[in-house]
């Protein structure tokens, strides 16, 4: 079809706009509503043309849509390269590879304790927190309070109980309130006891539990329990010497010789330092003894002691004893003999001994 574009704008006709065009001497332009339907169907390629994003919106758009190799999906990001993207379960994957490569802390949860459950399968790395206290482990599991952290320290690491996998397992107290520390080493059975003033630090008290009622080592390095105390106080009489008295019989003499027949049956028992007696004299024939009765006591008095007794079986006369060093002297209540065939003389005393 000859004709031309005319020059001059595009003018009304019918009341619809045309595209000015002239074929010998008449309009024939195209309606612009027939050449934009036409656009708008027409599969068109551009090609070397500029879009304005800011001005236009893409849809429909999908990563199969790029060229090959702009969507990347090597969770290695092996490529290490400015003109592709990775995907997000690349990203994901990368990410995932470093923090187990590097046996980072991963949050994993919360566990709920109070029914004992068995540790979760872990790798290491991977840390848990106690949302409510119990044990971890099963029944015969480690105390946890709220707080506390669980930490896988092993990679593989598969569900079970204390005993099976706990060795796997690092329990961090996280809510401790004035923790003691201890020293490197003690001496096993020992008694702990604080250093310092702090209230934070023990040592090695250096004595020992003893459970030996007898208290047979006798030591300043041992404590005993309250058992042993009350075994020991029990076979010991409460708490006195439960031992028989010691039975002596000493040569007795007197200040004026000297008796035909007299003995003494002196008993006694020491207690430390303390000396409980008592003596019984029985004169059967005087002879020509007179004076004082004198007999030696098995144990040195720290100083001169005195006391009473009595003759008890002829004439009832009350008695005295005095110390004269080791020895003892007995006489009458007056001072005067009490010396007598067929008499018995009983005196009793408690003695202070070197």
């Amino acid at each position: 079809m000859a004709g031309k574009i005319s020059e001059d704008v595009d003018v009304d006709i019918d009341g619809d706009t045309k595209f000015a065009a002239v074929k010998g001497g008449e309009n024939i332009g195209p309606k612009a509503t027939r050449l934009a339907s036409y656009i708008a169907g027409a599969t068109l390629t551009l090609i070397g043309k500029t879009i304005d994003a800011a001005s236009n919106t893409i849809s429909n758009l999908t990563t199969s849509m790029f060229a090959a190799n702009v969507i990347d999906t090597d969770g290695t990001l092996a490529a290490n390269s400015d003109t592709r993207i990775a995907s997000q379960k690349a990203v994901k994957a990368y990410a995932d590879a470093l923090i187990a490569a590097n046996d980072a802390m991963v949050f994993k949860g919360v566990i709920d304790c109070s029914a004992s459950p068995n540790y979760p399968a872990a790798n290491r790395g991977w840390v848990y927190k106690v949302s409510v206290a119990g044990k971890i482990g099963g029944a015969s599991g480690v105390v946890v309070e709220v707080g506390d952290q669980l930490l896988c320290i092993t990679d593989g690491t598969a569900s079970g109980n204390q005993a099976t996998v706990g060795a796997n397992w690092s329990v961090i107290q996280t809510n401790i309130d004035g923790a003691v520390t201890g020293p490197t080493s003690a001496t096993s059975g020992r008694i702990a006891t604080f250093s310092g003033t702090s209230g934070k630090v023990l040592q090695d008290g250096g004595a020992a539990i003893s459970t030996d009622g007898t208290f047979a080592s006798n030591s300043d390095a041992k404590v005993p329990t309250e058992k042993a105390v009350k075994t020991y106080v029990a076979a010991n009489g409460g708490g006195v010497d439960p031992s028989a008295w010691t039975v002596t019989n000493p040569t007795v003499t007197a200040s004026v010789p000297a008796f035909t027949t007299a003995s003494c049956s002196l008993r006694y028992k020491l207690l430390g330092k303390t000396a409980i007696f008592t003596a019984t004299v029985t004169i059967t024939n005087a002879g020509t003894a007179a004076g004082n009765i004198l007999f030696d006591l098995p144990f040195t008095p720290t100083t001169t002691h005195a006391g009473g007794g009595k003759e008890v079986a002829a004439v009832g006369y009350q008695c005295n004893w005095q110390t004269i060093g080791s020895q003892v002297a007995i006489a009458k209540y007056d001072n005067t003999t009490i010396i007598g065939t067929g008499r018995t003389v009983v005196i009793t005393g408690t003695i202070e001994t070197t």
